[in-house]
């Protein structure tokens, strides 16, 4: 298989790079900025075959070039703006070209170029205000109702690819993704929130004091387990429906992952504050929402989540320590 993945210098595109070359697969990131130095050195000894090329997925001919060029075969689509208010204002078309039309764009030179599958990132935020239930949140029962402008694109961009899947045979399936954290994550300038428990560990490792807004998401999902999700969707011989969701099917607490960190660094602090002003950790969060039913995913390809909160602290830590990213910009103003 030759697979390139859309998006593939970003957080959640540099974990699916990374397994697939585990896998010894040949992977071509494809996407605006080519991964650093250092990062290239790490995947390229890795095994497999990897190679990195700059592009927009909103350039049609481009991709096609791409896909000739190196015999693609199977593609992820990654490329996104995750959008949050402030960029919703200031750049709704930038956000609406690149999550809606890119996807057009690729999808179209998919299904001109023969490629065998497409496995498509999607995202929890297409659930909207629909997604406070007590219970799990499934594809087959819980309509999307996204109350963005990222979950609108991104629900847009889901029916555009059954569109392609039914008008144009393509075979492609939608991966909706619970909140993701973990390795490789950085400020990649297109995602405007990173995730709560990097901004934990940010808070620790610099020796501070985290304060925690009370309302924070808590389905969380490591970034590996997705990496191991997607993969198995594209090794599949058949699936059976357009959207799977990957997560965890569970819960973790903001407090539960403190704790695991307090231990690991025992001069950190964290408290739950009611105030806006005085938060550092969540200030920009998505809505809290209910864990995903993952019975569809489980069942047909056999994923099954790797890392509890205690093994991801271990592997974040692991991977933290060999130095790929800087955490960016400083923990306590990434809420």
């Amino acid at each position: 298989m030759n697979i390139l993945v859309t998006g593939g210098a970003g957080f959640v595109g540099l974990n699916i790079v990374e397994r697939l070359l585990k896998a010894g697969m040949s992977v071509v990131s494809y996407g605006s900025e080519a991964p650093p130095p250092q990062v290239m050195d790490y995947l390229g000894a890795l095994g497999g075959r990897f190679e990195a090329v700059q592009g927009d997925v909103r350039d049609g001919a481009r991709l096609r070039a791409v896909f000739a060029q190196h015999g693609i075969t199977d593609v992820v689509h990654g490329a996104a703006i995750t959008a949050g208010l402030e960029r919703e204002r200031a750049q709704p078309h930038a956000v609406i070209e690149v999550n809606l039309l890119g996807t057009l764009e690729v999808l179209a030179a998919a299904a001109s170029c023969g490629i065998r599958r497409v496995v498509q990132l999607g995202t929890g935020s297409v659930y909207g205000a629909r997604c406070r239930t007590d219970g799990l949140l499934d594809p087959d029962q819980d309509p999307p109702v996204p109350d963005s402008l990222y979950g609108v694109t991104k629900y847009a961009a889901e029916r555009l690819a059954c569109r392609y899947r039914a008008q144009h045979g393509l075979d492609v399936v939608v991966a909706r993704l619970g909140v993701v954290f973990g390795r490789w994550e950085h400020d990649t300038g297109v995602r405007d929130t990173l995730s709560i428990p990097y901004q934990i560990l940010g808070q620790a490792r610099a020796g501070g004091t985290a304060a925690l807004a009370r309302q924070l998401p808590d389905d969380w999902v490591y970034a590996p387990d997705v990496a191991q999700a997607v993969h198995k969707l594209l090794l599949a011989r058949e699936l059976g429906r357009p959207v799977y969701q990957i997560g965890t099917g569970g819960r973790w607490s903001a407090q539960q992952w403190c704790e695991l960190v307090r231990a690991r660094f025992p001069g950190f602090e964290y408290r739950f504050v009611d105030t806006p002003e005085q938060v550092n950790v969540g200030r920009q969060t998505p809505t809290p929402r209910a864990p995903f039913s993952i019975a569809a995913l489980r069942d047909e390809v056999g994923y099954r989540p790797e890392y509890d909160a205690a093994a991801a602290l271990d592997d974040y830590l692991a991977w933290l320590a060999l130095g790929l990213y800087a955490t960016g910009r400083n923990p306590a103003q990434q809420g």
